[in-house]
């Protein structure tokens, strides 16, 4: 995935916040897909104007960690996110 890449949501997928984790309500198929808090921050900076890069370094510096320790990990979670059809 490149650098500038810009992940948006599918506008037919809802966040919904339960305790600590949140679902994703797909509107299209009815289904709901579980994800943990990490995931769900993930999930809304796909805005569609915020950069892979910077997505990377949010979480980088929300975790106190280097942008190179989680680049994979966000990349991971992206190609999940892209198999359940919740990016655009």
């Amino acid at each position: 995935m490149e650098t500038s890449t810009t992940p948006a949501q599918n506008s037919e997928v809802t966040l919904q916040r339960v305790g600590n984790e949140a679902i994703l309500h797909d509107r299209r198929n009815g289904r709901a897909h579980v994800i943990n808090e990490s995931a769900a921050r993930l999930w809304e900076l796909c805005d569609g104007h915020t950069s892979l890069d910077d997505i990377v370094s949010a979480f980088a510096a929300a975790y106190g960690m280097q942008p190179a320790e989680l680049r994979d990990d966000v990349l991971y979670i992206l190609s999940k996110f892209r198999q359940l059809g919740v990016l655009a």
